[in-house]
């Protein structure tokens, strides 16, 4: 299941998040958690949905389903992920969950300002399997930590996939923080062509690979392969998905 925004040119969100797990094999469920006015590369507005909203899309799938994992991606705000995890392990227990903390579109547009550190994410990190931040995503989040310690102190709660895109120094290694310890992602690409949507292409590849019962690290690694294939599909701000 991918409970995330609505784009119309397909590129992130909901949409990109189904055909990824079209080509991982597992069938994918879409909740809309708001709906966006946007192309590949200019954001225009936005419309929330509220925790009631997709809590009431959820239970019917919940009910008939057995969903093994679940994707989140732009939502309103903490309280409303907040609302909404809790009702996800409630229903389904054992269900995995990758958070991908979407702050800022690609073309720029800022959804939120999450700047509160572990005092406000703990009880978030506490429902989840894994977050998957960027480099400026984790600073945001970070509160007054440096980027690696709260990485290392948030993995008391959740894994953390540190994404390596926007590293200022091993750009395009990945930091997979775990149970105390911290395994690189090496890219197997020198060069790749960006793409609309990326961040969300490798959490839905990564939780394709959770529903398919892989171990979290294996997942990553071969998320990571997926979305270095589809950043070069083409050299346009759209790519092609195939696994």
């Amino acid at each position: 299941m991918s409970i995330a925004g609505f784009d119309p040119s397909a590129g992130a969100g909901l949409l990109a998040d189904i055909k990824c797990f079209e080509q991982h094999r597992v069938y994918g469920f879409g909740v809309c958690s708001a709906m966006t006015t946007q192309t590949d590369s200019d954001f225009l507005s936005n419309e929330w949905q509220t925790a009631r909203q997709i809590i009431d899309q959820t239970t019917p799938l919940l009910k008939k389903f057995k969903v093994q994992a679940c994707k989140i991606g732009l939502i309103k705000d903490l309280e409303v992920l907040e609302e909404v995890l809790y009702f996800l392990k409630a229903q389904v227990p054992a269900i995995k969950i990758v958070l991908d903390p979407v702050l800022k579109a690609s073309a720029g547009y800022h959804f939120h300002d999450w700047n509160e550190g572990l005092g406000k994410l703990k009880p978030i990190l506490k429902q989840i399997d894994l977050i998957t931040p960027n480099y400026p995503e984790m600073k945001q989040l970070s509160g007054p930590l440096d980027i690696t310690s709260a990485a290392i102190q948030w993995s008391s709660y959740c894994a953390v996939l540190l994404k390596g895109g926007h590293s200022p120094l091993n750009t395009g290694t990945d930091y997979l923080f775990e149970n105390g310890t911290v395994e690189e992602l090496f890219p197997a690409v020198n060069n790749i062509s960006q793409k609309h949507g990326s961040g969300c292409v490798l959490s839905a590849a990564i939780t394709a690979r959770l529903a398919l019962a892989h171990q979290l690290p294996e997942a990553c690694i071969l998320a990571k392969k997926y979305v270095e294939q589809f950043l070069n599909s083409n050299t346009s701000l759209l790519g092609y998905h195939k696994l």
